[in-house]
């Protein structure tokens, strides 16, 4: 809205302390006012350790003019410390007040140099810090640069600004924050006063500081010893009132109806717009338009939003001063007095009943409470009522249209600036009429739940933020759109790979449209006994409040409820038919209000398809903290009672897609077909998500053209790694040992692995192995890692049995070690080294690794050696049961059951598995457990 005249106080600034100076651009330099009450430099011992030595601020208020006084001194005791203070800055508003400077000095030890007296001098800049804000204050910047200043000194300084707000009259206000603990300083005082037959009343927010009032000399004062205490600290889920900063604040007005009153002759409309001019030609377009008023108000509202650019001009009174309808019009330019007095004028044309009001838009909940001052508002809007509703327009904002007008901003309070005055008005929550964002989700996982999903996503955003999105979609730089509407999607998806996505923007329904095509990773929980999904992508399932309230000093403190909002989410979820079976669980119908806000849920599965439509809407600005219990147990509850499906039948497996059912997956494969066409050149991403996919799949064929692409953007150990997996199961081994040497010359930690020795074993090199892990036995930092690659290597070689030794010769020192007592199981069950004795090894091996899906196979092999081949089965079921994805146990239970006179079964486990990893069968042919 305007410039504050806050003389704000702050702590360590390189800039030292920004108070609006005020009126003259000549800077003036002279000795203190006799009403200032200079202090004594604290001694260097009082200010040790204390980087800021001084600080005193002294006003006096006194026939309509605001007079400001700062002493600061810093100590200068470091390298960063002089370049940080070693440049004094002061800004100052030239056409409200002067900027006087007192003093300039350096205390070295016991000598006082005044840099003034030898003729420096500050330099006038005119500085607009905010214009890239569109800001312009008319501020002017005094700067100098501290000549002679050395390390050890103390830099202090002194000034005084003056302020005369044009628009104030005789009246007169201050607002300043008190600095508090832990800022580094040594001493400090803030001073206020004012002559005895001046009505000013004063108050202190947060401040934990006795306070010294007394009268002297025909004035009142106010005095406060800096710093003091800190604050307690306030959650930032308690409104903002609680968390104000200390403050001080002191007033010549009675009321705020006194100051809406005194305001309210600025922002007259009479005569404003003039017949036949260009604007009264607009006014008369849009009431051409429509008769009915609501309409009215929301055209001229967006035509301010969108016809006009927000600058704030604070040159010559400009900061409380609006510029006329006229000039705002003319210039396409103002800020929200400008703004707001245009629409004013407008909605009166218009036949629509409407006032400008002031609000505050971030702490609007403490004006009540506040002792009434100008500066306590930072924003204009306007009031307009319409058949007894009041609508609150605002225009600086954006999307305002006439379905979604009956929102109201979180201003919490407004001051209607009215003729005779009036008092502060509450902006009371009512729900939003439309939501700020619809989203439709449509996930197609009718190929299964274990493979990506495809998605189609379609997200409305309405109001303020689907102008943002109207600016987005005129921007010219494809990268920098693709970004944001990734961003965007991901909000709702989080990681995703999309091959389309489109932005739409309608400026008459001012909605902007979103819309995505790709694939994301199955959310399903595959690995569990049963396959299950919490939903995701539920906008209820982010609600709760995390709140704490354990401290007895907050204990009564309300909750700020997010808002306004208003969200819409409809999801589709189309499933696998036919072949598997789902169940719902969770509560398909809900519909609470907990802690101030509206959520309801509609869940309804219908083979194939499962349907949520949900909303999340705002009641209320905060609600109280008794209700916490509540709020936490209603919380909770909507949680778990959130929809959920479980497959009640086996769900089939990213591996299972052999034969006609392979088509499945064509649609899935041109998606990501496309994204790798899509990719940079540079990109391997889109590589290696279809190479995963294929390899998942059991095209290997096609993953070898994947991973060798990628090899030849990315020649990583992890792409070598990936690359020899799929050699060694297309049974290539030579070349899968070649890029196992390739890994191995990246990343000697790489040089000796299991699979590498069994590549050896494969190609008839096992004692090629052997030396190997001689050879770079420097490598192993455990002994146990070292005896199970030499045991497996052993094996291969021949040497079984010593490699056993090995194993037990480790178990001697750690017996209770689950991943030794699991390979001495594994390694007696391959090499067919199995006893009754090894079989009780292999048992401690499921209980210490509490029933691992590995050790139970290693065990279920064992079991088959000695000849107990019902015995194994149960235990190869419960493997498969644990972890389906373990394809060796899946081969292992398909010769297993070929010796038990299955066959079918045998051939189908065998089949799934080798079609899964075709390695297989060539490593457990070594051991004598071919496939056929």
């Amino acid at each position: 809205m305007r410039y504050f005249h806050v003389a704000y106080a702050t702590g360590l600034i390189a800039a030292a302390i920004a108070m609006p100076a005020h009126a003259g651009e000549t800077i003036l330099y002279g000795d203190e006012g006799a009403w200032i009450d200079v202090a004594d430099l604290p001694s260097a011992e009082d200010g040790r350790g204390m980087p800021l030595r001084l600080m005193e601020s002294q006003t006096r208020m006194e026939d309509g003019v605001v007079s400001s006084y700062g002493d600061i001194a810093f100590a200068l005791d470091s390298t960063e410390a002089l370049d940080a203070m070693g440049t004094i800055s002061l800004e100052w508003l030239p056409d409200k007040g002067d900027l006087t400077v007192h003093r300039v000095e350096l205390v070295r030890g016991d000598k006082v140099i005044d840099v003034l007296a030898d003729g420096a001098r500050f330099e006038v800049l005119r500085r607009e810090e905010g214009l890239e804000r569109r800001i312009l204050n008319g501020a002017l910047t005094a700067t100098m640069s501290i000549p002679g200043a050395q390390i050890g000194d103390v830099l202090r300084y002194s000034f005084t600004t003056t302020t005369d707000e044009q628009v104030l009259d005789d009246e007169m206000e201050y607002v300043n924050v008190v600095m508090a603990k832990p800022v580094p300083l040594a001493e400090g005082r803030m001073i206020l006063s004012w002559p005895v037959d001046e009505s000013v009343r004063w108050a202190t927010t947060r401040v934990d500081a006795p306070v010294d009032e007394m009268t002297r000399d025909g004035y009142r004062y106010v005095t406060i010893a800096v710093p003091v205490a800190e604050p307690a600290e306030i959650p930032a889920d308690a409104p903002p009132r609680f968390r104000l900063p200390p403050q001080i604040r002191a007033t010549t007005f009675d009321s705020y109806a006194q100051i809406s009153a005194d305001i309210a002759p600025f922002f007259a409309t009479e005569g404003t717009i003039e017949p036949g001019s260009a604007l009264a030609d607009k006014i008369a377009e849009i009431g051409a338009q429509t008769t009915d008023r609501k309409e009215r108000a929301a055209l001229a509202t967006q035509f301010v939003q969108d016809e006009v650019s927000y600058l704030l001009n604070g040159l010559n009174g400009g900061n409380y001063i609006p510029q006329s309808p006229a000039e705002t019009w003319e210039l396409r330019s103002g800020d929200c007095k400008a703004k707001s007095l245009l629409l004013l004028a407008m909605l009166r044309e218009l036949g629509i009943s409407a006032e400008a009001v002031l609000v505050q838009s971030q702490t609007g909940d403490a004006l009540p409470e506040q002792l009434p001052t100008l500066t306590n508002f930072d924003h204009m809007i306007v009031r307009a009522d319409i058949d007894g509703v009041p609508y609150w327009l605002d225009g600086t904002n954006g999307g305002l249209r006439a379905t979604n007008m009956i929102e109201v901003p979180r201003f919490r309070y407004a001051l209607p600036l009215r003729e005779g005055g009036t008092d502060l008005q509450e902006m009371a929550m009512r729900p939003q009429a439309v939501p700020d964002q619809t989203v439709s989700i449509k996930i197609d996982q009718s190929a299964g739940v274990g493979l990506p999903a495809i998605y189609d996503v379609r997200i409305a955003i309405t109001g303020a933020t689907a102008r943002q999105f109207q600016a987005l979609s005129l921007i010219d730089d494809p990268a920098q759109k693709k970004d944001a509407l990734y961003g965007t999607v991901s909000t709702i998806l989080g990681d995703h790979q999309p091959v389309d996505m489109q932005l739409a923007f309608v400026s008459d329904s001012g909605i902007a449209t979103v819309t995505a095509h790709g694939l994301v990773t199955s959310p399903w929980d595959t690995n569990a006994t049963r396959a299950e999904l919490d939903v995701p992508y539920q906008v209820a399932d982010s609600f709760g409040f995390d709140v704490d309230r354990a401290r007895p000093d907050i204990a009564d403190l309300p909750v700020s409820v997010p808002g306004p909002i208003y969200f819409r989410r409809e999801i589709e979820w189309l499933l696998p038919e036919g072949e598997t079976q789902f169940r719902l669980l969770g509560n398909p119908q809900i519909d609470e209000v907990i802690g101030g806000t509206r959520l309801s849920s509609q869940t309804e599965l219908t083979a194939p398809v499962l349907q949520i439509t949900e909303e999340v809407q705002s009641l209320a600005w905060e609600f109280p903290a008794s209700d916490l219990p509540d709020v936490r147990r209603a919380s909770l509850r909507l949680k778990r009672s959130l929809p959920r499906l479980r497959a009640t039948s086996p769900v089939r497996r990213a591996w299972e897609y052999r034969g006609d059912a392979s088509a499945r997956l064509e649609p899935i494969e041109r998606i990501y077909t496309q994204l790798v066409a899509d990719a940079d050149s540079d990109d391997t991403s889109a590589l290696l998500n279809r190479f995963n996919f294929r390899f998942q799949t059991g095209d290997f064929e096609g993953a070898l053209a994947d991973i060798d692409a990628a090899i030849a953007r990315d020649a990583s150990a992890d792409n070598y790694l990936s690359r020899g997996e799929v050699h060694y199961n297309l049974g290539d081994f030579d070349a899968a040992l070649a890029d196992h040497v390739a890994v191995a010359d990246i990343d000697p930690d790489y040089t000796i692995n299991s699979r590498r020795i069994e590549l050896l074993a494969l190609l008839g090199r096992a004692d090629e192995a052997v030396a190997l892990v001689d050879e770079f036995a420097y490598l192993f930092e455990d002994p146990k890692s070292e005896a199970q690659l030499r045991s497996y290597a052993l094996g291969f070689a021949g040497q079984a049995q010593e490699g056993l030794d090995l194993l037990r010769d480790e178990l001697s020192i750690e017996p209770e070690d689950a991943g030794l007592l699991n390979s001495a199981c594994w390694h007696a069950g391959i090499f067919d080294l199995v006893t009754e004795e090894m079989l009780e090894t292999c048992t401690r091996a499921v209980e210490e690794a509490q029933n691992s899906s590995g050790a139970i196979d290693s065990r279920a092999l064992a079991l088959y050696r000695m000849g107990r081949a019902e015995e194994a089965l149960r235990d190869l079921d419960v493997a498969l049961a644990r972890s389906p994805g373990q394809h060796s146990s899946r081969y292992l239970r398909g010769v297993v059951k070929r010796s038990l006179g299955r066959e079918a079964e045998a051939r189908e486990d065998i089949e799934s598995a080798l079609h899964a990893a075709p390695g297989i069968a060539s490593l457990y042919s070594l051991w004598g457990l071919p496939p056929k």
